[in-house]
């Protein structure tokens, strides 16, 4: 009896409950007849009868069974007084009643119990589903780590082994245990972000929630960890962005600027051309002596119609339609420029060495454009030897195969910087004090209108080497 009733969820149903209770009654009543030989034990038989349905049945089969063991211990055992077989009777009715509402109340604390254990199960399953899939941390209230999901490990890249009962300081910097210690009962969370520390070292931005089981100066408490690094990414990326979108604001009102002081300036110079010829003519009417001083007027005068081209090439450069490139030739486009070289090198005491091959030197070129190119080049390198005890310039130009020719500049100054080799050719970005951060990125923009790439490396004499490609002219083979 007492191993059926403990089945799980097993009850004798409906018409089955009744059949129950009959062959109870009816066993009970054979084990009575069985133990007359030792005396007259009356309903005491007869309460397991009661018992077996009370515990499997329904309230009406257990009814039924008390029923029928009262009838049958009357008519089996003769009494002679009936006051007395009356109030056993009742007794034994009321024992059966308090039987039956035991096992009832003992069923339903079983369907209880099963309920609660299957929503167990299912809590725990998910519990551990989360803790599989999210980096999970309970800490005890010292801060020390008392379990850590696979998650958290591979987030610290570390094992569950040698996280297990190490302070969280040690994965977490600038940790204040005190949270744990002073959060009231409930969830922390802050918008603050924490830096983490992976086991080799690396620092990365980490968000903590925390979720305490009870008071948090006696309990445990679990931490949700979460990876920024991505969001930190993100920011800075939106930083850049916002950054670039300056710079393209600063630049378009450059070339409004650069429009308008083209315009400006045009007239002045036109005006100074036109002063410089007639004095050239005034001169000539002077005889010999005066031809020094013509020869002076002559390159001041062409060096004013060439600031008056450069800015013309420089309205140019901000519009979108380019200058159609022509054959020229290197060493003339270089020579043209001796003087201007020549007086950037005086300025730092630097020493400008030019080497331009002269035999197959004829390139593709927009020759102000060029020039241009070069001075800013050129400048940038005197600027940059100006605080060296070695300050020296080196202008060289090679064909290297049929189709281009080589211009280096290259130079004995500190070099550039690792760091910023990728962010010199952007547009106001500067190393210097007073610099603009203009004369590299139109450089840059400059050979790329030649169809060529500006680039930056190490030279033979300690410092940059800035370097390009121009097309050679068709029609002059290599010797």
């Amino acid at each position: 009896m007492a191993r059926v009733a403990m089945i799980p969820g097993w009850a004798a149903k409906g018409a089955n409950g009744y059949v129950l209770a009959i062959v109870s009654v009816g066993l009970a009543l054979l084990a009575r007849l069985g133990l007359e030989a030792f005396g007259k034990f009356y309903y005491l038989p007869l309460i397991p009868a009661v018992m077996l349905p009370a515990l499997l049945a329904s309230r009406r089969a257990t009814a039924l069974a008390i029923a029928l063991s009262i009838s049958a211990n009357v008519f089996l055992v003769p009494r002679e007084s009936v006051v007395d077989a009356v109030v056993n009777a009742l007794l034994f009715a009321l024992v059966g009643a308090a039987i039956g509402e035991i096992g009832r109340a003992r069923r339903s604390l079983q369907a209880r119990s099963a309920e609660l254990k299957t929503q167990l199960s299912l809590r725990n399953a998910t519990i551990h589903a989360m803790l599989a899939s999210a980096p999970v941390v309970t800490l005890d209230s010292r801060s020390r780590i008392v379990a850590i999901s696979q998650p958290a490990c591979a987030l610290f890249r570390t094992t569950e082994r040698d996280a297990r009962g190490r302070a969280f300081q040690d994965f977490v910097e600038f940790f204040d245990a005190g949270i744990i210690r002073s959060a009231p009962p409930g969830e922390y969370s802050s918008d603050q972000y924490w830096l983490g520390r992976r086991s080799d070292g690396d620092v990365f931005p980490l968000g903590i929630q925390l979720a305490f089981t009870g008071e948090p100066e006696n309990s445990e408490a679990i931490l949700t960890l979460t990876d920024l690094s991505l969001w930190h990414s993100a920011e800075l990326r939106s930083q850049e962005l916002s950054d670039q979108l300056n710079q393209v604001w600063r630049m378009n009102s450059l070339g409004e600027m650069a429009a308008i002081l083209s315009h400006e300036l045009n007239q002045p110079l036109t005006a100074a051309a036109s002063y410089l010829q007639a004095s050239q003519a005034d001169l000539g009417k002077a005889g010999i002596l005066a031809d020094s001083a013509s020869r002076t007027v002559e390159l001041a005068k062409s060096q004013v119609l060439r600031a008056g081209a450069i800015i013309r090439r420089a309205r140019d450069l901000l519009m979108v339609e380019t200058q159609p490139l022509e054959p020229e030739r290197m060493s003339s486009m270089i020579d043209d420029l001796g003087p201007i070289i020549q007086l950037l090198g005086p300025a730092s005491d630097a020493s400008i060495q030019i080497d331009i091959d002269n035999i197959e030197d004829r390139v593709m070129a927009d020759r102000i454009q060029f020039q241009q190119a070069i001075v800013n080049l050129v400048r940038n390198a005197v600027e940059a030897v100006a605080e060296r005890e070695r300050r020296e310039v080196r202008l060289t130009g090679r064909p290297t195969c049929p189709d281009f020719y080589e211009i280096r500049v290259e130079d004995s100054g500190p070099g550039v910087p690792p760091d910023q080799v990728e962010r010199m050719f952007e547009p106001l970005m500067t190393t210097k004090s007073d610099g603009m951060g203009l004369g590299l990125s139109v450089t840059r923009t400059i050979v790329e209108n030649h169809g060529g790439t500006l680039s930056v490396g190490v030279s033979p004499m300690g410092g940059a080497a800035f370097m390009f490609s121009l097309h050679r002219a068709k029609g002059e083979p290599v010797q």
